[in-house]
């Protein structure tokens, strides 16, 4: 499987899943009452929290067995894979004790429900804890398909999962009006996707458990890589929306909301970004395993070629367009309030994306330090940009503000370059593409001078103007479809990878 379709196999369902959750949130809201679910969105918010439950252990199983993979090592893959799942279970299943726990002791007094309802807040919490486990085992199960190159059946699987989750979860919310069985519901389906995983290990990589195969070496040699990966995810989870932890307490309710609903359509942008580490860390993995280190930087630029165009035209679309999509989408006073947040606050989520690139890479060269460093200090400009604009700009200027921080994510991919000697940013080819969509985009840009820039008939050329652009981007996709040349293998894959 080629590189870009491990990429639309893993953006797949974030879209299926985002279009599914336009329909599904109101449907929910109304068939469960607003407190009920509230209590449904208590648990899962809290489950959030708990995003570092495996402490890093499942990207560390990956990565080794990866490497072990592109080495042709079949009996190392076994050894880490059952170290991963003896220290895995306990560690998880502890994790889901500690989330009941908390939950039912502490969920009534950290969150506001009627009294009628605590009961019903502890039995989410308890069936919560259950999906919690099932939820991040699973994850493992589906890192270790992932390392062997197979995205096509997690994330089918995971697509599958979702729908039937979700469609049938609409209808018990509609008969009971209950978060209870909803929950329960969400969490005999994780179990299910886990059994589902671990017998289609078995079938086609003959790997069980492999609990006998388990060495205290193994352990120790994935410590250092796992506390750094745990230390990433902290500093994620502490820094990942400080931007609006600190607007929360500087600007009006109305402003903040304003602010707030740019930060999450760029983070809905940026995840379709994310969705591509996967296939990035895993195929650096194995090149690095095969003894193919020269092959990371191709990866680098392949994937950053493939991102860059794409989160461009978002980039130079929204920045033309955005005063009548905002009109259509939050109404003409909403979408007044939003516009001026709305530009740079895509492109800063835009650049973000893109870097999600060199932080997979660095990851699986084990440069999780250099990897800290620099989200630190994203981090902190981050603090310095918001605190600066607010006092220049307000609101306006904290967005301003946000995207100047990401100067530092623009130092790790140069970084990241240098250091694979690769291409990336430094690509003339990708500066030609600058160029030719900047010009497509001033020349569609010109029907502006003539109608009001929130004027509904500006759909036309601006959904012309996508069109475009997305079919000069999908020209080489379409040629090999019509040509029936889709069977390129992978350049980046081992033969080592596919198991008989």
């Amino acid at each position: 499987m080629t590189l870009k379709r491990q990429f639309a196999w893993s953006m797949a369902p974030l879209i299926v899943v985002t279009a599914i959750n336009i329909v599904s949130v109101p449907l929910l809201f109304r068939y469960l009452g607003a407190e009920a679910y509230a209590i449904w969105l208590y648990v899962s918010t809290f489950a959030g929290v708990f995003g570092f439950a495996d402490l890093g252990l499942g990207v560390a199983v990956g990565r080794f067995i990866g490497v072990a993979l592109g080495k042709g090592d079949r009996g190392s893959v076994r050894e880490y894979w059952g170290t991963g799942n003896l220290i895995a279970i306990p560690l998880l299943a502890a994790m889901a004790v500690a989330f009941v726990g908390i939950g039912v002791l502490l969920g009534p007094r950290l969150v506001n429900v009627s009294p009628e309802n605590i009961s019903r807040l502890r039995l989410c919490f308890a069936a919560g804890g259950l999906a919690l486990f099932a939820s991040f085992y699973g994850q493992i199960w589906a890192m270790l398909l992932q390392a062997h190159l197979d995205f096509a059946f997690a994330n089918a699987l995971k697509i599958a999962t979702a729908v039937v989750q979700i469609v049938p979860g609409i209808g018990i919310a509609f008969l009971t009006g209950n978060p209870f069985p909803v929950i329960v519901w969400s969490m005999a389906l994780s179990m299910i996707q886990l059994g589902v995983m671990i017998w289609y290990v078995g079938r086609h990589f003959q790997l069980g458990f492999e609990l006998r195969s388990a060495r205290r070496a193994r352990a120790l040699e994935m410590a250092s890589f796992t506390g750094k990966t745990f230390a990433l995810l902290l500093v994620n989870s502490a820094f990942g929306s400080v931007d609006r932890l600190l607007l929360g307490k500087l600007a009006t309710p109305a402003r903040f909301d304003h602010y707030s609903i740019a930060a999450n359509a760029g983070a809905r942008l940026q995840g379709l970004a994310a969705s591509i580490m996967g296939p990035v860390f895993h195929n650096t993995n194995q090149a690095l395993g095969g003894g193919r280190s020269s092959a990371t930087a191709a990866i680098y630029d392949e994937t950053f070629h493939f991102l860059f165009g794409w989160y461009l035209l978002a980039s130079l679309w929204l920045a033309l367009w955005h005063p009548v999509i905002l009109r259509l989408w939050l109404g003409a006073e909403l979408g007044a309030q939003v516009g001026p947040l709305f530009v740079p606050i895509v492109v800063a989520y835009s650049l973000t994306a893109i870097a999600n690139i060199s932080s997979a890479q660095l990851s699986a060269l084990n440069r999780l330090g250099t990897a800290l460093a620099f989200n630190i200090t994203t981090a902190l400009l981050t603090i310095a940009g918001v605190s600066l604009g607010w006092k220049l700009g307000g609101v306006q200027g904290v967005a301003y503000g946000f995207l100047c921080s990401r100067i530092a994510l623009l130092a790790q991919d140069i970084f990241a370059i240098r250091l694979m000697k690769a291409g990336g940013w430094f690509s003339g080819r990708i500066w030609l593409g600058v160029l030719a969509q900047a010009g497509v985009a001033a020349a569609f840009g010109l029907v502006s001078l003539f109608v009001p820039r929130t004027s509904l008939w500006l759909l036309l050329p601006a959904v012309l103007h996508g069109t475009v652009v997305a079919l000069w981007l999908l020209r080489h996709s379409l040629r090999k479809f019509l040509t029936g040349k889709n069977g390129t293998p992978n350049p980046f894959q081992p033969a080592i990878a596919k198991q008989p």
